[in-house]
């Protein structure tokens, strides 16, 4: 393969791969809505670029289980049975659990001064009544937490089942639950990951994503 072709090849990889990223980022925050319809064409004029790049992004998705795909390769976000999203929220936290258990003998100073200003961000997205906000800052808070366990397949499984269940529990804290309900107990898993106490920081974790499973099987 030529240079110019290397070229060309890797910037059309850094482009599918932006484009991937960004619709991670609606999936997580709730900005794709339970069932809705996602146009290529659209995404494409959105983004600026070609629909190839949009096409192959949503082709990930779909093969990750992040998005339905339909005929004439039309593509759509999961309509989930509510034993369908609890069995999701489940999962994640069982994997996020294991994984805070790791991070609580490996976490930094550093990074816990990194999750305090993710839960300062949840607090001011929380007073502006701001659920994608709140959401990506969430978002961060728990990332950063699992990438401290040193586990490739870990944390690519957790970063998978953020963004399968995004788009449900942008729904589920907007329209199921008071805004006041919204913050978990970050501040005490903070606290046993600075203690270092492996059981509670992974019971902690457990329980929040669990708030998802509950939330779901309520409203059943």
């Amino acid at each position: 393969m030529n240079a110019n072709a290397e070229t060309s090849l890797s910037g059309a990889e850094s482009l599918n791969a932006t484009v991937y990223a960004d619709l991670c980022v609606k999936l997580i925050t709730g900005v794709l809505k339970p069932a809705e319809a996602v146009s290529v064409r659209k995404l494409a004029e959105s983004y600026g670029v070609s629909t190839m790049p949009v096409r192959e992004a949503l082709r990930q998705l779909a093969s990750e289980g992040a998005l339905n795909s339909a005929a004439r390769k039309a593509y759509r976000v999961p309509d989930l049975t509510t034993k369908e999203a609890s069995d999701l929220f489940f999962v994640r936290g069982v994997l996020e659990g294991a994984a805070a258990e790791i991070a609580a003998q490996r976490i930094t100073a550093k990074t816990l001064s990194r999750l305090q200003k993710s839960v300062e961000k949840t607090h001011r997205h929380l007073e502006a009544r701001d659920a994608s906000g709140f959401l990506l800052a969430n978002y961060e808070f728990h990332s950063t937490i699992y990438h401290c366990s040193d586990n490739s397949v870990l944390v690519l499984s957790i970063d998978r089942l953020y963004v399968q269940t995004g788009p449900w529990l942008a729904h589920g804290i907007e329209n199921l639950v008071n805004a006041d309900n919204w913050l978990g107990e970050h501040e005490l898993i903070i606290d046993a990951l600075r203690d270092g106490d492996a059981k509670t920081a992974r019971r902690l974790i457990e329980e929040d994503a669990f708030w998802g499973c509950e939330l779901y099987r309520h409203n059943d």
